[in-house]
């Protein structure tokens, strides 16, 4: 997998968030944190330990020209 985001299950609302670079959480995927392979574990591993939310998955991603975040690829 390339460049990849996390992406999880609200706990406590029940929809899908997205993790950003300063480690909140948004619904909105233009502010997805996109990861480099490097990257991919130890991220994948800081976003399972929070509370808020439940199965954090890596999910590969397009970006655009400016390397935001467009479209979650199947």
């Amino acid at each position: 997998m390339k460049t990849a985001i996390i992406t999880a299950e609200h706990s406590e609302h029940n929809h899908k968030v997205y993790l950003t670079s300063c480690d909140a959480w948004t619904q909105d995927l233009a502010l997805a944190e996109v990861l480099e392979p490097e990257d991919h574990d130890w991220r994948l591993a800081f976003a399972n330990r929070l509370r808020e939310v439940s199965n954090a998955a890596l999910h590969a991603v397009n970006t655009d020209r400016h390397g935001l975040p467009t479209a979650i690829s199947a």
